[in-house]
């Protein structure tokens, strides 16, 4: 099994940490209060919920930047925010290519979560919590950023990706699909491992 030792671990959670900041900054340039705002009540809002489920016993984090915090604070407080801010920026115009817009970006999420979840140092522990339940967690908390980014940032602030590019053959096409095959075959990779271990 391939192991990583904890300082690059840290380093990785660093540069997702500096890259979102950069990102963020980014995004709102031109309209930094109206971002800031949104950017303020994603990470509260991230941050409030994730101590709550770590309370309740839903699951836990033994391994963060700041390790005497219950929750991955730092992360919290920037990797997420930066998710939101990128999908109320970008996501199109129409409900229907929202859709397979936050589905490429859930994916993405997850795959980056179940890669903590196997991580030989554990970066994350469900207890009471499985996959399908953070895969609920994040459409539910993208989608109401969505609604609440609408309120928050004006239309003339958004960048919204034509919904052209999501037909077929166009590049948002080919990306949304190359996600969804990537992520599913790992996501059955995942499912065959956890049974195979559970079978021991």
């Amino acid at each position: 099994m391939m192991t990583f030792s904890l300082p690059v671990v840290w380093t990785v959670e660093l540069s997702a940490v500096m890259l979102s900041i950069a990102g963020s900054f980014w995004i709102a340039k031109r309209h930094i209060r109206r971002y800031a705002v949104l950017y303020a009540f994603s990470a509260v809002t991230g941050i409030v919920l994730c101590l709550a489920f770590v309370y309740a016993g839903f699951y836990s984090f033994p391994v963060k930047l700041v390790p005497y915090t219950p929750i991955p604070l730092v992360e919290m407080a920037t990797v997420i925010p930066f998710f939101v801010l990128f999908g109320v920026k970008y996501s199109p115009e129409s409900w229907a290519w929202k859709l397979p817009f936050y589905f490429a970006m859930v994916q993405l999420i997850m795959l980056f979560e179940l890669v903590a979840l196997v991580s030989p140092l554990s970066l994350i522990d469900y207890k009471k919590w499985d996959v399908w339940d953070s895969y609920t967690a994040w459409w539910l908390y993208l989608l109401f950023f969505e609604w609440m980014g609408g309120k928050i940032v004006p239309q003339k602030a958004r960048s919204p990706l034509a919904a052209s590019s999501f037909r077929y053959g166009r590049w948002g096409w080919i990306v949304v699909h190359l996600i969804a095959m990537t992520t599913v075959f790992l996501a059955g990779v995942y499912a065959g491992w956890g049974l195979r271990i559970s079978s021991l």
